[in-house]
């Protein structure tokens, strides 16, 4: 395969990764609707659509991460711009490669940060919810009731 041909496919892969990570980011969203609203069994069954999405997001990770090994990078941010740039100049019509390369950081950057305000909003309700769940052993007599790192609740 030639060289031309490996970039194709590495685009036509960056494409592919794109779309799981739009599909990523909405199920993220709906995550964070369901978590405002209340939606327990929403967000059950979100939770099998996330995980079979961040294990197609892991192959796409791995196909490039060997394909970029493959090209001789080390895989840090200043290594593929610059053996994007590289390619750009080579061939002017590949500047849809760093194009795709930046928007799919973009697409990662926004699905960390809604996965991570997700998780807070998670972590904030089971924090009340072990909290509500005290008082209630409290009121029922039982006070020796202890959290995960040994402090009491009350």
């Amino acid at each position: 395969m030639s060289q031309s041909q490996h970039i194709m496919c590495f685009m036509n892969e960056l494409k592919d990764e794109q779309g799981i990570f739009q599909a990523f980011i909405e199920i993220l969203r709906k995550e964070e609707n369901a978590l405002v609203e209340g939606k327990i069994e929403a967000i059950d069954f979100l939770a099998s659509d996330k995980s079979r999405l961040i294990e197609e997001l892991i192959q796409f990770d791995e196909h490039r991460t060997d394909y970029l090994k493959k090209q001789g990078l080390n895989l840090e941010k200043k290594s593929i711009d610059a053996w994007l740039i590289g390619l750009i100049e080579q061939h002017s019509d590949l500047l849809e490669v760093k194009n795709l390369w930046n928007e799919l950081l973009d697409l990662a950057k926004l699905a960390q940060q809604l996965n991570h305000s997700n998780g807070l909003m998670i972590s904030t309700q089971l924090q009340h919810n072990q909290r509500a769940f005290a008082a209630l052993h409290c009121a029922a007599g039982n006070v020796s009731l202890y959290g995960p790192k040994g402090q009491t609740y009350i």
